[in-house]
């Protein structure tokens, strides 16, 4: 492994162009100089330096200066901070989402929180909500965010917060149909949605088939066309005029106007309920603000009562 005193030499003869200046600045001889350099290469097995009338670095030897320069760098940084007393370890959340809070809601929390606080470190893992409370349970994860199953929420083993509830919408390409019918009535029926096909989103939990159920049962002709794992794929069907996708409102924040038209779901006591979990029990006490503060950042994205 090369070392911080051979990267040395090696950026001082390609800024100086000299093994002469190089040993000046180093404060040592120049074929001490020469020594280093040649162990160098021997260790990476290439030549690095080009030798003659003028003394410059290979492609290889550039290379490996500006790892040289970078690991400088970093060891300034590092001793800066030393001397500073910035030496307390970064502080890594996890945070399990499902796939609509994972897209909609977690980014802008941990841009927000990560700004203030330079120590933190929100890892995100975008999971099916099935598999929520157990990441919780096995220790894969500090934090769950989404709709999560009644059983596993209400466990004594899992502490649950509601964050907020959202109404439904239905979500429909512009220009089509639905839309145009949409914006005269102000929003969408489910008898509206009789032989169209909905697009679910992550329907692997009890919420959905709460929802779904009765309305199913309910409304002939209504039935699921596509479920899938990913908001931008379910985006994409609708894009396509492949369906419509049923959302909670918060979900479709940042559509573009052009392409989807966003329809409240009408008639309908239906909501979507998104939690904030942890496990009961004993938690690192360096992560108990961080997830306080979390906690806070996505209950401040509730929609308007």
């Amino acid at each position: 492994m090369p070392t911080l005193r051979q990267l040395k030499a090696l950026a001082l003869i390609g800024q100086t162009g000299s093994f002469t200046r190089a040993a000046e600045k180093l404060f040592i001889t120049q074929s001490a100089v020469s020594s280093l350099i040649r162990e160098l290469e021997e260790e990476v097995g290439m030549p690095l330096v080009q030798r003659g009338r003028v003394i410059s670095l290979t492609e290889a030897g550039e290379h490996l200066q500006r790892a040289g320069n970078r690991a400088d760098l970093e060891i300034e940084r590092a001793v800066k901070d030393l001397r500073h007393g910035k030496t307390a370890e970064r502080i890594v959340l996890r945070v399990a989402a499902g796939s609509l809070s994972s897209a909609a809601l977690l980014p802008p929390a941990i841009a927000s929180l990560q700004a203030s606080d330079p120590q933190l470190k929100i890892a995100l893992f975008d999971r099916p909500v099935g598999m929520l409370g157990d990441m919780l349970l096995h220790g894969e994860a500090d934090v769950a965010v989404g709709s999560i199953d009644s059983p596993l929420r209400l466990s004594g083993e899992l502490r649950s917060t509601l964050l907020f509830e959202d109404r439904i919408a239905v979500v429909c390409a512009r220009g089509s149909a639905l839309s145009e019918q949409a914006e005269q009535a102000g929003g969408l029926g489910w008898d509206d949605l009789h032989h169209t096909e909905l697009i679910l989103v992550g329907r692997t939990g009890g919420q959905w088939n709460l929802l779904l159920q009765d309305q199913l049962a309910a409304h002939e002709g209504l039935g699921i066309g596509h479920e899938v794992q990913l908001l931008s794929t379910a985006l994409a069907l609708v894009r396509a005029n492949l369906g419509v996708a049923v959302l909670p409102l918060y979900a479709t924040r940042q559509l573009e106007a052009q392409s989807f038209c966003v329809a409240p779901l009408l008639k309908t006591s239906a909501s979507w309920s998104t939690y904030f979990v942890t496990r009961n029990g004993p938690v690192d006490e360096a992560k108990l603000a961080p997830i306080e503060r979390l906690r806070e950042a996505l209950a401040a994205q509730a929609p308007p009562a």
